[in-house]
């Protein structure tokens, strides 16, 4: 266990190496792996844009065994999406913020999850120039590209109560070919308490926005095409006339 825990150090310090050597975000294609790289507007300009949506959900409790006790955690998601000034396209980028851990130990996020994203282009990377502490050090994706999975080599810390370090994630970029959003996605956080190998905590959150097709516009009727067809015969006989 020990060797393992070492090998997933090595290989997030590695990671977070070439991450930061390469400040452009990174193709995440339906079953592909990546390592996700910090980017900015200024590096990426196609990531400046307008936010359409930003609101706060809280995950569910999970209750974490603590000794002869069982005690409560929950985290907080922000729900942000930015239509790209460049394109217009949806960049997505939630971010895992403190809700509460009401146990004698840290919680350790070692990855999120968060399904809804279809077969849609994503260039992904996390945003170094808003707030948070740190990133995620890799990305995969199913094969059938509707779920990202987001590697902390390097755990955010959440201590316990309100003493001591309390750590949340930069915003994610994720930016699609997408040009519509809902809010009908899922996020999963898994975490652990520290100095706990074997057990992992899940917590869940939905109404987490995700890529859509815009909706199509709705057909007119048949006489109501017919109507216009008469009207616009009529406005050319009577420019005729004249």
């Amino acid at each position: 266990m020990v060797t393992g825990f070492r090998e997933g150090l090595a290989i997030g310090f590695s990671a977070w190496v070439l991450a930061a050597a390469c400040p452009q975000a990174a193709t995440l294609d339906p079953g592909g792996m990546i390592v996700m790289p910090g980017s900015t507007a200024e590096s990426n300009p196609e990531l400046a844009g307008t936010v359409v949506n930003d609101n706060l959900l809280s995950t569910s409790l999970s209750y974490v065994p603590d000794g002869q006790q069982t005690l409560f955690a929950y985290f907080k998601v922000q729900n942000r999406v930015t239509r790209s000034a460049l394109d217009d396209t949806m960049i997505f980028g939630p971010r895992i913020l403190l809700g509460a851990n009401v146990t004698a130990g840290n919680l350790l996020v070692d990855r999120v999850e968060i399904s809804g994203f279809g077969s849609y282009a994503i260039d992904a990377s996390y945003r170094t120039d808003g707030l948070g502490d740190r990133g995620p050090t890799s990305a995969t994706r199913s094969a059938d590209g509707n779920v990202l999975d987001f590697a902390f080599n390097f755990p955010l810390t959440i201590s316990n109560l309100f003493q001591g370090t309390h750590e949340e994630s930069f915003f994610l970029s994720l930016k699609t070919d997408a040009r519509a959003f809902e809010n009908t996605g899922r996020l999963s956080i898994f975490a652990r308490a520290a100095g706990d190998e074997f057990n992992t905590y899940r917590f869940d959150v939905g109404d987490v926005a995700v890529p859509i097709d815009p909706p199509s516009p709705v057909p007119l009727p048949a006489s109501a095409v017919l109507m216009l067809a008469g009207l616009a015969l009529l406005a050319r006989f009577r420019t005729a006339r004249t």
